[in-house]
């Protein structure tokens, strides 16, 4: 972290470009790497061998011999309480292979990696497409270097592997190999989605400008992202497969902004808090990140998972545009969070502007005279509640006066969305009344003080489109 920041657990990790242009229409279900995606359905139950040339690399080559990766894409943020290197033996060098397309729906798989990495060197994760389009969160397997089972969030009609390499580990470490069988049946045992999972956590700003995220991604000037301290909410660089909306519901002008999770990080990067069961920590309530109990209430000691001591209660880390242009905070705050992929989506759509960087502005209502309430990142996945007419907007996807409601009172121009055409008019729509952001029965009482930090400074920023 930069300044008064908290120090970042990173994880630095390579993945797939977001692809294709986007279509005023319903958002088409996701075809998430950028290596072609094999037309044929798979047979459940039969193995599929992952082609290597084909994987995306991030800190990896690919030689005669296999994947092997090519030194270190970044590393951790050192403590400066210990000036000591926290990289733990976390791998950053990332190969993510096509998604394939099942013939019928599976809910676990079995992987087999051929290598000379240890046990500790390698890291090998699967997830899939769920019945509503939306990407399960990422599993790992038990042990990379044997056979290894395991179940899937949710029953999936899609597979997607990746594997990751710690580069300490030398050229030595490299992978000939990968297979991947789906298995029918048998899925993690978990409610059906509803509404999104809210909490109430810390949140502090990344900074560290030029730097490389997890998923491979340079961090540009005002960056519009978030970190989670899990990397089962990965999303793969250039899109929103997972994407937050954190709000500033105690602020005297109340803000949101809807980020793709593009970093893993602050203080652990095993804490999926928002899960229940959850990976780590699984005595803490769901919601509570393991950091915030830590800090307040000497959970663990007061230590994270690195053994570090706990400066701060974050549960959140945002990148510099949403901190401060999207939220317009001056120095570290608590914030409400949705985790808007552990819901089920009415109407999927991805938000998108015309050069590819830019935020939406986000407005109370279906018209350019609305206040202006926060920022919308380019790429990030929302749910269109319903649409309404209001001011014409022209954007990348044409000229139109269609406007989209994505939460309790945001919307959006839908020339700058991809999807969420088959929404219903909001004058129209029988719909309950969602909660607002922020505001859900299972939020926890807000937490107690924490110690004062000073302000970071805030700086010029890329022009919000429309």
């Amino acid at each position: 972290m930069e300044g008064t920041d908290m120090p970042h657990a990173w994880m630095r990790l390579g993945a797939v470009a977001a692809a294709g242009a986007v279509t005023l229409a319903v958002l088409p279900r996701p075809e998430p790497a950028q290596a072609v995606v094999g037309e044929e359905d798979h047979a459940t139950d039969s193995w599929i061998r992952e082609d290597l040339a084909a994987a995306d690399l991030s800190g990896v080559t690919l030689s005669d011999t296999g994947l092997t990766p090519v030194g270190p894409v970044g590393g951790f943020a050192p403590d400066p309480s210990t000036a000591r290197d926290i990289h733990g033996g976390v791998p950053s060098a990332l190969a993510v292979f096509p998604a394939h397309h099942l013939q019928h729906r599976a809910g676990a798989v079995e992987i087999e990696v051929d290598t000379d990495a240890g046990r500790a060197d390698l890291t090998v994760e699967a997830r899939g497409v769920r019945s509503d389009g939306i990407w399960t969160e990422w599993r790992q397997a038990p042990d990379p270097t044997a056979t290894s089972r395991f179940e899937l969030p949710d029953q999936v009609d899609q597979v997607q592997v990746r594997v990751a390499i710690d580069p300490a580990a030398g050229p030595a470490a490299h992978v000939s190999g990968v297979r991947v069988r789906p298995i029918e049946g048998g899925a993690e045992r978990r409610a059906t989605p509803g509404a999104p999972q809210s909490s109430r956590v810390f949140t502090t700003r990344i900074g560290l400008v030029g730097d490389r995220t997890a998923n491979g991604d340079t961090i540009r000037p005002n960056a519009h992202f978030a970190a989670l301290p899990s990397r089962r909410g990965l999303a793969p660089k250039g899109t929103g497969d997972y994407t937050v909306r954190v709000c500033t519901p105690d602020s005297a002008e109340p803000r949101c902004v809807y980020v793709p999770v593009w970093d893993v990080g602050p203080w652990n990067i095993k804490d999926d808090y928002w899960n229940n069961p959850r990976e780590s920590w699984t005595d803490l309530p769901q919601g509570k990140p393991q950091a915030q109990a830590a800090n307040q209430e000497g959970y663990n000691r007061g230590l994270d998972g690195f053994g570090r001591r706990v400066a701060n209660p974050a549960g959140i880390d945002l990148a510099d545009g949403a901190f401060w242009e999207g939220l317009r905070l001056r120095t570290n705050a608590w914030v409400t969070v949705d985790y808007l992929w552990t819901g089920r989506y009415a109407h999927r759509a991805e938000v998108g502007s015309a050069n590819g960087s830019d935020p939406v502005i986000v407005r109370s209502g279906p018209s350019t005279s609305h206040d202006d309430i926060g920022l919308a990142a380019h790429r990030a996945n929302v749910d269109v509640a319903c649409q309404a007419t209001g001011t014409e907007v022209t954007g990348p996807q044409g000229t139109s006066d269609t406007w989209y409601r994505i939460g309790t009172a945001d919307y959006l121009p839908a020339s700058f969305v991809s999807g969420g055409s088959e929404a219903p008019s909001c004058a129209e729509a029988a719909v309950e009344p969602e909660e607002p952001t922020g505001y859900a029965p299972s939020c926890p009482a807000a937490p107690k003080p924490v110690a004062p930090v000073e302000p970071v400074r805030p700086c010029g920023g890329s022009a919000p489109t429309y």
